[in-house]
């Protein structure tokens, strides 16, 4: 019995010293240090479960592709009254379409002032990508940049070039672009004849108004007129022999009562 317990410890006292040695060849703070040198910080922009904040969100949506477009192409510095009511009348027709988005209009908005946008020719690519088979979703789209450039009555060399190349990007055929933009050239281009009894008429006012006063029938007036191109049923309807040909006579009205040369 005792020669057993001798072996017995024996064998414990020999694997103790094994141990020790391997513990000695390898430490353990020694296989930490090296551990922490081979960590990598971890990227939290690759993670797919930290959300993006709601402006993020929207500008990554189909509307938001849009208004980034809209302000790419367009000069910021040549902004008119009707074209200002426009781009607005179009936030609001987004935002209402955004359901349970807070503050749509706002953001929409924002994006259209940052400076902090994509190349013209990337945010095309985006909008292709999400109007994929959708290309009289495009066609309007470019008709309805067209209004927007064509608001102060004249076309910007600058914007016009923009609006080329937008409609190169998104793939428009040259018939289809050529039309658009020869129905808008000869529309804007119409000699509109008119006094200011029916430029009166067309506003629905008397002699005695004020500036204000005609500016927001102005304002009622654009509204009134403007093609809600977000509308699936206004798809196949022309923007530029319908909804401009009002905006174009509206616009020579307001001129003619303001008594401004210049076209807003």
């Amino acid at each position: 019995m005792d020669i057993i317990l001798l072996i017995l410890a024996g064998v414990v006292v020999y694997y103790l010293y094994v141990t020790l040695q391997e513990y000695l060849k390898n430490p353990i703070s020694v296989q930490s240090k090296d551990l922490r040198s081979e960590t990598q910080e971890y990227d939290l922009s690759q993670d797919p479960y930290i959300q993006m904040n709601p402006f993020d969100k929207i500008r990554k949506t189909e509307f938001g592709i849009m208004v980034a477009i809209i302000s790419k192409t367009l000069n910021q510095d040549n902004q008119s009254m009707m074209r200002e009511i426009l781009i607005n009348a179009t936030f609001k027709d987004m935002g209402l379409q955004m359901s349970g988005v807070e503050n749509a209009a706002e953001n929409l908005k924002e994006i259209y002032n940052s400076k902090d946008l994509d190349s013209l020719e990337r945010l095309c690519k985006d909008f292709l990508q999400v109007t994929y088979g959708e290309y009289k979703k495009r066609l309007k789209f470019v008709e309805f940049l067209f209004a927007l450039a064509y608001a102060d009555g004249k076309l910007n060399e600058e914007e016009k070039e923009n609006i080329i190349d937008v409609a190169a990007f998104l793939e428009l055929s040259n018939e289809d672009f050529n039309k658009i933009y020869d129905d808008f050239d000869a529309q804007n281009g119409l000699e509109i004849t008119m006094d200011r009894s029916k430029a009166l008429e067309i506003f629905g006012m008397q002699e005695d108004f004020s500036q204000q006063e005609l500016e927001e029938k102005f304002k009622d007036l654009v509204l009134s007129a403007k093609q809600n191109i977000l509308d699936v049923k206004n798809l196949n309807k022309s923007f530029a022999t319908e909804s401009f040909k009002k905006l174009c006579e509206i616009r020579f009205a307001y001129n003619l009562l303001s008594h401004k040369e210049t076209p807003l």
